[in-house]
């Protein structure tokens, strides 16, 4: 539990972040919660087919629930697959049932696979595409009549450098994550009217327990994070979930309140590379 009271600047909002049971999600968390915020966190728990890595299990949620709970007020854990329009919308009502409102989405649930695209199958597309598009959108769908009553909300899009630019092996991706900028854009002007600040978030490489699997699939066997990120201009730096946690919280905070359809880097620089 915290008590540093000071420290207290999201007493009284609550907080739903999807794919929040690891690495990023887990992170922003974990900072919001210790902040005041009563924070439900949803995830999958449950592997893809296409996917080349262990995704978030049942007890990675009932672990992070419970660190989230170590360091903040409330935490609520939700199992949802983002793809579904059925668990967002019950997850989204589980969050107001619970807690009395949804003020803050984080919309971090994400996939990716390194295929060319003669051997990218229509379910590897589909199952990224969905995640990362698809969800951010249906979980925006479903929050959003919440935030435009209260005529609050802050919404966090997790994008990727693979939205600002192509990348090798990646199409599928690309296309998700360049979605997800336009969405965040289009939206942000939506709802402006309402109080309602939209915002996304760009990480270059991430050091998360997804590059072994992706390293396997494309068959580097060195060092995964070094290869993963050559554009970075900080090579001595990792990007770190707290990295972009850090930046994640600054755009829920009223520090950021003029903020909107606003992308930011977290990329170690690889974005300023021509």
């Amino acid at each position: 539990m915290v008590t540093n009271e000071s420290n207290q600047e999201f007493k009284g909002r609550s907080v739903l972040i999807t794919g929040g049971a690891r690495n990023i999600g887990l992170a922003i968390a974990k900072a919001i919660a210790a902040r005041g915020a009563s924070v439900a966190i949803a995830d999958i728990c449950g592997d893809l087919e296409t996917i080349p890595y262990k995704l978030s299990s049942m007890a990675d949620l009932d672990r992070a629930v419970e660190e989230v709970s170590s360091v903040g007020e409330k935490a609520l854990g939700l199992t949802c697959d983002v793809r579904i329009e059925g668990q967002v919308e019950a997850s989204v009502k589980r969050v107001v049932e619970t807690f009395g409102r949804l003020d803050i989405l984080v919309n971090n649930a994400g996939v990716v696979s390194l295929l060319p695209i003669e051997r990218l199958s229509q379910k590897a597309w589909d199952e990224v595409i969905d995640v990362c598009l698809k969800g951010t959108y249906l979980c925006c769908r479903y929050a959003l009549p919440h935030m435009i009553e209260r005529r609050y909300g802050k919404i966090v899009n997790i994008a990727s450098v693979a939205g600002l630019r192509g990348l090798g092996l990646s199409v599928h991706y690309c296309a998700a994550k360049h979605g997800v900028i336009g969405l965040t854009k289009a939206l942000a002007m939506e709802v402006a009217d309402h109080n309602i600040n939209v915002n996304a978030l760009c990480p270059g490489t991430v050091d998360s327990s997804s590059l072994e699997g992706l390293a396997s699939q494309v068959g580097v066997n060195e060092d995964v994070y070094k290869h993963f990120s050559q554009g970075h201009i900080f090579q001595d730096r990792r990007i770190t979930p707290r990295d972009v946690a850090h930046a994640a919280l600054w755009l829920v905070s009223e520090e950021s309140r003029l903020l909107t359809g606003t992308v930011i880097n977290v990329d170690a620089g690889w974005t300023a590379r021509a």
